[in-house]
């Protein structure tokens, strides 16, 4: 497989990891009303992901 797919490959699973984040915070701050950073401690969602996550909130 060439450089280039992998690193294609690699971005569609951040981005579809990040999308699937997005929407279990979302729902777990309908649900429990919380806020976003709460529940990214309680999902212990990485730094580098909470930036990106922080950003559509």
């Amino acid at each position: 497989m060439s450089k280039a797919m992998e690193e294609r490959i690699n971005r569609e699973k951040d981005k579809e990891r990040i999308d699937n984040s997005f929407e279990h915070i979302k729902n777990l701050m309908e649900a429990m009303k919380m806020t976003a950073e709460q529940e990214m401690s309680i999902l212990k969602i990485p730094d580098e992901d909470r930036a990106v996550l922080s950003k559509r909130f």
